[in-house]
């Protein structure tokens, strides 16, 4: 796991990939469930963008779990536990993101909805709520665990300060 990037942690680094990336996925998956005409232009855009800001979780998390390590973080064992406990619940909604925005792109989508079933069932009146419901309820969810997990792991950083 890349440990370092130019001889800095890599995970203050490449933690603004999933705070940039996962909220931007969440509000398009947003628009996507809700507003039929931006479904259809976003077409699989959806699904990618949210599969991009997962992978940005994972290495954020597995960075993460890298600097917890260093033995410069043992005085911080307790914040570390509830930023980890705080980014591990980010990466998990971010899978649930990515997989709303699959069952969005998949009930909107044509040729998926004619030939899986449940697809179709999505693409209905009632299937387009639950479906709006969860995505929103999933967005919300990402928006607060970026903004906690960044606050707990800003405060870790200029506490000392």
């Amino acid at each position: 796991m890349l440990t370092e990037i130019a001889g800095i942690p890599a995970h203050p680094l490449l933690v603004h990939g999933a705070v940039v990336l996962l909220p931007l996925a969440a509000l398009v998956l947003v628009a996507a469930a809700w507003w039929p005409a931006a479904r259809v232009r976003l077409g699989v855009a959806t699904p990618a963008l949210a599969l991009v800001a997962v992978v940005a979780c994972y290495l954020a998390r597995e960075s993460g779990e890298q600097l917890e390590k260093r033995p410069s973080m043992a005085g911080m064992k307790e914040q570390i536990e509830a930023h980890s406990t705080q980014g591990d619940a980010t990466f998990y909604w971010s899978l649930g993101l990515l997989l709303l925005a699959v069952l969005v792109w998949a009930g909107s989508s044509g040729a998926v909805a004619s030939r899986v079933p449940a697809a179709s069932a999505l693409s209905s009146r009632a299937g387009g709520i639950v479906l709006g419901v969860l995505a929103t309820l999933a967005a919300a969810a990402c928006l607060w665990g970026v903004i906690a997990a960044g606050h707990s792991g800003a405060e870790m950083v200029w506490s000392g300060i």
